[in-house]
C-alpha cells in the first residue's frame, strides 16, 4: 500500500474540536499548557488565593500512527483552542510550524453586558508556555517563518502551503 510523505494541517483561522489528531503524531502521553484559572473568593480581587490549575488536555497515542512528515500551517488568526493545541506541537517538538507567529491570546472568554446592550469579552486566565514562559502577546512562533504576499494571492497561490509541501518533498 502506497503511503504518503506527509500531511499538512492547516490550523490558520479558528479550528475547533480537533485536537485528538495529535494522538495520531506521538508515541507516548502529552499535555497541554498549565492554564492558570484565578481562584478569587474576596471582593475587588484582593488577597487572590492562588490557581486551579487542574484544568488540562491529556492525550495519548492513537493508532493509526502517522509515518510521513507532518507540517502545520499557522498565522494570527490562530488563537485560543487552537493556540493550546499548537502549545503541544511546539513543546514537543511534533512537527514543523510554517507561517507567522500565533495571536499570542489564549484563555477562556468572559462576557459581560453591559447597559445599552454592549458587550465586553476579556480572558480571565493565565496562559503559560510548557516552560512556564509567557505565552500572552508572545503566541506560538512558527519554526519555519512564511508570509502570504499580495502577489501569490492575485496569482491564486497560497506560498504557505507551498512552503510547507516543499518540506515535505525534501524531508
Amino acid at each position: 500500500m502506497p503511503r504518503a510523505k506527509g500531511v499538512v494541517f492547516d490550523l490558520r483561522g479558528y479550528p475547533n474540536g480537533n485536537h485528538e489528531v495529535i494522538g495520531h503524531l506521538i508515541d507516548k502521553p502529552v499535555q497541554s499548557a498549565r492554564w492558570n484559572v484565578p481562584q478569587i473568593i474576596y471582593p475587588d480581587q484582593e488577597r487572590m488565593v492562588g490557581y486551579d490549575t487542574s484544568g488540562r488536555w491529556v492525550l495519548t497515542p492513537k493508532a493509526p500512527r502517522i509515518q510521513g512528515k507532518a507540517v502545520f500551517l499557522t498565522d494570527g488568526r490562530v488563537i485560543s483552542y487552537a493556540e493550546s493545541f499548537m502549545g503541544i506541537i511546539e513543546h514537543y517538538a511534533l512537527a514543523e510550524i510554517v507561517g507567522q507567529p500565533t495571536a499570542g491570546a489564549n484563555g477562556n472568554v468572559n462576557p459581560f453586558t453591559l447597559p445599552g446592550g454592549f458587550r465586553l469579552s476579556w480572558t480571565g486566565m493565565k496562559v503559560l508556555k510548557h516552560d512556564g514562559s509567557q505565552h500572552h502577546l508572545v503566541g506560538i512562533q512558527p519554526t519555519v517563518p512564511a508570509t502570504r504576499t499580495i502577489a501569490g494571492v492575485q496569482q491564486g497561490r497560497d506560498e504557505l502551503l507551498e512552503k510547507a509541501i516543499a518540506l515535505i518533498e525534501h524531508k
